[in-house]
């Protein structure tokens, strides 16, 4: 039988895969369209995707390796697990179309960043020296290492509610996590005085 903890890796690699695909998906669709990738929609679609993944991944955790029950911190483990390994693949996504498939898409977010700032009162100044700060740190190595890292750590906190709500007890006298009976105290106890 498979350890736990291959268990838990494996399962949240497979949704971790699943859920960087169709947010690489949801990516595409936007760039092919000339979407902005920017709106408000955008960003709450890829975090819905993202909670329903943690949310499916660990519930087919729990239910169909764990024999349906599953601790609160196994809930938390493969909700951050998952959301490690699709950032991944996002991050990999990221760095390929910045730095290969269209690098001048850097320019244009430097200049709607320009307008931005220009628009919302700030000197000509700042605004140079802002955009030439953010140039400085937004290349694709920076912009795919920043994407593992701030969706490692949204999913985390989304993880720490998932679980409350996925998290389950075993059933009594029934061990979940290694999938075979275990006695109760009293039993056992009671065989250790009859010795």
């Amino acid at each position: 039988m498979q350890n736990n903890k291959g268990i838990i890796w494996k399962n949240s690699m497979n949704y971790g895969a699943l859920v960087g695909i169709v947010l690489i998906i949801i990516t595409l669709i936007v760039y092919v369209l000339d979407m902005d990738g920017t709106s408000m929609v955008l960003g709450i679609l890829n975090y819905a995707v993202l909670i329903g993944g943690i949310f499916l991944g660990t519930k087919y955790l729990r239910d169909k390796t764990q024999n349906g029950a599953i601790s609160y911190g196994r809930c938390l483990g493969s909700g951050t697990l998952i959301g490690l390994f699709s950032s991944i693949l996002v991050a990999l996504y990221t760095f390929i179309f910045y730095k290969f498939i269209d690098p001048d898409a850097l320019e244009k977010i430097f200049i709607m960043m320009e307008d931005q700032y220009l628009q919302s009162g700030l000197s000509e100044e700042q605004v140079e020296m802002s955009v030439n700060m953010m140039r400085k740190f937004t290349t694709p190595g920076m912009m795919a290492l920043n994407t593992i890292m701030g969706s490692t750590f949204m999913a985390f906190l989304f993880s720490l509610i998932i679980g409350a709500f996925v998290k389950k007890k075993p059933v009594a006298g029934f061990s979940a996590y290694q999938g075979s009976e275990i006695q109760d105290v009293e039993e056992v106890s009671d065989s250790n005085e009859e010795k």
